[in-house]
């Protein structure tokens, strides 16, 4: 199994593939719609980190409160 992990805002490593199966799919569709559309244009831009990040505000914004594994270092321990 490959992993691809992300720096978080706890400035902790976090599996994108384990934290993608708490993330909401509407939101991580429009992330990975946005990156590519951003990608198109600027290829150093698009990445998991950046579908990450931008997650991460988007789920802020949605819920009101921040995406858990990106906050809680103590997430997946």
């Amino acid at each position: 199994m490959f992993h691809t992990y992300v720096l978080a805002a706890s400035s902790k490593p976090v599996d994108f593939n384990r934290a993608r199966l708490l993330m909401d799919s509407s939101l991580l569709r429009a992330a990975v719609k946005a990156m590519n559309k951003t990608g198109a244009t600027n290829a150093a831009l698009a990445g998991p980190q950046w579908v990450w990040d931008y997650y991460c505000e988007r789920h802020a914004e949605k819920y009101g409160i921040p995406f858990r594994p990106d906050v809680d270092p103590t997430w997946d321990t």
